[in-house]
């Protein structure tokens, strides 16, 4: 074989390792989900109750049943007190350094939005009692924009683009009916339908019925909709419990799939980016910030 030969069949079988190499690095990437398979997680964030003021409580029925027909955390905490940095970790896999309630605070740096975006995923939150998609008000009746992660963002609020995905909750009923819902859905409703209510609420037990028909209605809808296939879910949350356990609280956590888990538990300890994790990796995103450390929850969410 002459020498000129030799070195053309080592350069060629140099260049097939190297595309063989190439290949493997690609196929173990995260990649994102493609339009065939495209997910659609549904987040639903109520307000301030602790597991057992949830779980066999029966002013709450629907919850009950939802936590019997899908898969139920037993042992979910918060990451701390109050409630506008548990919704922030939920978002950015940290509370990036707010503490309390005031929606004045702002934070710089990814979120599962832009992480989103980056990929050219859909997102959305819907906010009950938003006065009009982007507002960046801080009140407005019964909405509060600390519970209103995305707009907490000094990143996502200098986006117009990105800021019309935070809409009034009433755009859900229209996105669910024309089959045309984002790939994560943020659900948060106001204050006197996320069972922790205020003055204007007439009550816990009365805040509590309301919640949980709220609760009813959209979950209701949800199941019903052409996206409600597999590669859907329905994950139900709170904010913070009432006690120190885990940092926020011990809270209850309920996922709901259209193949159903129905009457699996897991008492494994999870939290928010236990939950942050598992979306990411439904989604195809890399988990952020302190989701990379945590263990996700595949015994309930395969």
């Amino acid at each position: 074989m002459s020498g000129l030969k030799k070195h053309a069949q080592n350069k060629l079988g140099r260049s097939f390792i190297l595309l063989g190499l190439l290949g493997f690095s690609l196929s173990s990437a995260q990649v994102p989900p493609t339009a065939s398979n495209s997910p659609h997680i549904f987040l639903l964030i109520l307000e301030n109750h602790s597991y057992g003021q949830v779980i066999g409580n029966p002013n709450l029925p629907t919850l009950n049943a939802l936590a019997k027909r899908g898969a139920l955390a037993r042992n979910y905490t918060g990451v701390t007190h109050p409630s506008l940095p548990n919704y922030v970790a939920l978002i950015a896999g940290s509370t990036m350094n707010m503490v309390g309630d005031d929606p004045a605070q702002s934070f710089v740096g990814a979120t599962l939005a832009s992480q989103l975006a980056d990929q050219r995923l859909t997102w959305k939150g819907y906010m009950q009692g938003l006065p009009a998609a982007g507002s960046n008000v801080n009140y407005a009746g019964l909405y509060g924009k600390k519970h209103n992660p995305f707009m907490l963002s000094s990143d996502l609020v200098k986006q117009p683009k990105q800021l019309a995905n935070v809409v009034p909750f009433e755009q859900l009923q229209t996105d669910l009916q024309r089959g045309q819902v984002p790939n994560f859905s943020l659900l948060v409703p106001d204050l006197c339908h996320d069972l922790h209510g205020d003055l204007r609420c007439l009550g816990r037990a009365n805040v509590e019925r309301t919640g949980d028909a709220f609760v009813k209605k959209w979950a209701d809808q949800i199941m019903a909709s052409s996206v409600w296939k597999p590669g859907a879910a329905l994950i139900i949350t709170f904010d913070e419990g009432e006690d120190q356990q885990g940092g926020g609280g011990r809270v209850a956590t309920i996922l709901l799939t259209p193949g159903g888990q129905g009457g699996k538990v897991s008492d494994q300890p999870y939290n928010h980016y236990s939950l942050l994790r598992s979306m990411e990796d439904h989604l195809g995103v890399p988990p952020l910030r302190e989701a990379a450390r945590a263990t996700p929850m595949s015994d309930l969410w395969p």
